[in-house]
Parts: structure tokens; sequence; C-alpha cells
């Protein structure tokens, strides 16, 4: 039996101490350049001096930013309730159906995870293009689901293989179809691990920039990550003040899906972890 000696309680903290730091000073600096006067950016005060709410005031009165927010937030949800319909019938047919062509085409889900993101982007531009959905939502809405579609496929396949088939065979032999058996019996019961995904698609479009940077140019329709970028950052001077505390009202919608469905979050992704 591992015996806990003083050294190794030692080096334990240490490496607490110092992991901790790396994940928690760059949070704790940004709120505390976010609480700074503008003069006072680029002190090296931390915590101390004179603290001030202004930043946010500005941020949460500033029209255009919360215009990108209502953007980010209608993108977010409606990708995110996108792609777990989709994943949930993929990863339901992957599992519970045989059909000739099923491997290869789980095989080809699991291989698209390989590609670099900036690298699709390239392909995924022409096609929006010559589609005519270039500069819309669902240029965003499409890639979006696009890349939650290996990862959450392959996560409710893993939980669907879990049910029993002589649920479904029972279910079938009083009359029920595919259909009726998918969204009265399958999907209720998996509705954790539909939760976990509906949340990583939903982080994965609201901290995405690139994509939207690139695929909506018209600044009614920016997102926040990319309207906040274009808005604050500049080439000749950037609000330091103004960007920290904008990043830290982008970061609470996410902080809130955590906090009410992190339950959900780790059943789901647990359950499908583990074959039963």
């Amino acid at each position: 039996m591992f015996r806990k000696t003083p050294g190794f309680r030692v080096f334990f903290w240490i490496f607490t101490v110092t992991i901790g730091g790396f994940i928690f000073l760059p949070l704790l600096w940004m709120i505390n350049t976010a609480l700074k006067p503008a003069a006072e950016t680029f002190t090296l005060d931390f915590f101390t001096g004179t603290k001030t709410m202004e930043n946010f005031a500005h941020i949460v009165t500033d029209g255009k930013i919360m215009h990108y927010l209502r953007n980010s937030l209608l993108v977010s949800f409606g990708s995110s309730l996108m792609a777990t319909i989709v994943c949930a019938f993929a990863a339901y047919s992957f599992s519970k159906f045989r059909y000739r062509g099923r491997k290869l085409v789980m095989g080809l889900f699991m291989m698209s995870q390989a590609f670099p993101q900036a690298i699709l982007l390239l392909s995924i531009y022409v096609l929006m293009q010559k589609t005519g959905l270039l500069g819309s939502y669902w240029a965003l809405l499409i890639s979006y689901v696009v890349f939650t579609l290996p990862v959450g496929t392959w996560t409710l396949k893993s939980y669907f293989d879990q049910l029993p088939d002589s649920l479904i065979e029972s279910a079938r032999i009083d009359g029920a179809g595919n259909l009726k058996i998918m969204f009265q019996i399958v999907f209720p019961i998996t509705v954790p691990g539909m939760i976990s995904i509906a949340i990583y698609g939903f982080v994965w479009s609201w901290n995405d920039l690139l994509y939207s940077m690139t695929l909506v140019t018209d600044a009614t329709k920016r997102t926040l990550a990319s309207g906040l970028v274009m808005t604050f950052l500049g080439e000749a001077s950037t609000n330091w003040g103004y960007m920290m505390a904008a990043s830290i009202v982008a970061a609470i919608p996410v902080t809130i899906v955590f906090v009410f469905l992190q339950r959900y979050f780790i059943q789901g992704l647990t359950a499908g972890a583990v074959k039963g």
C-alpha cells in the first residue's frame, strides 16, 4: 500500500500550488485589470490602489457590446441544439442498426478529428461561398455542428450501447416505430448524455474566434468574441480595462450553464465512458 511520506506531501502541495497559480493567476490578473481606472492599467498594483466599476458600467451600457452578446447567445444555443439532435440520431444509428458501410462512416467521423480546424476553414469558406451562406448565421451554425459532431456522436454512441436491445425489441413488438422508440423511450433515458453534448457544443461555439471572424464580416452579425477583438484591439491603442471587463461579462453565460448543468454533464460523460 502506498504510504504518503513527508517528502511526498511537500511535493504534492508545491505541485498543487504551482498548477493553481498557472490556472488562477491569469484570471485574477484579468479581474484586477478590469477594476483599474484607465490611467492605472499598466501599474503593478495587484488588488491594491484605486478600484472602480467604470469599465463594467461601460460594457453593460454599450449597446453594441450587448448586441454582440445577443448574437453569440443566438448562435451558441442554436448550434448546440442542432448539434445535439444530429449527434443523437447519428449515434443511435451507429449503435442500434447494422448496415453496409457503417464502420467506414464511423471511422471517417473519428478521422475528421485529425485535421486542424484552420485547414478545414479553407474548404468550409469556399463551400459557404458557393452555397450563398457566407456572411450569414447559417455559416457559423453549420460549421459549429460539424466540429461538434464527431465527439458528440461517439460519446452518445457509447451511451446508447449500454441500453439493452431487449428494451427496443419490446417496444417494436408493441407496434412502436423507430421514431416513437427514439423520442419516447431512448432519448428520455439518455438525457444526461445529450445535455453533456449540448454543453460541449455551446462552449465550443461561444469561445470560437477564428470562424466567427472569417465567415461573418458584417458588423451587425458579429458574435461576442470577434466583436470584442474588433472593438477594443486597435493598431494604435488597446483599451485593456474595457477588454478585460468585457471578457468577464462574456464568461458569465458559460459559468451559469456549468453551475446549473454540471451534474448532468459529468453524469453524461462518465456514463458514456464505461460500458456495462
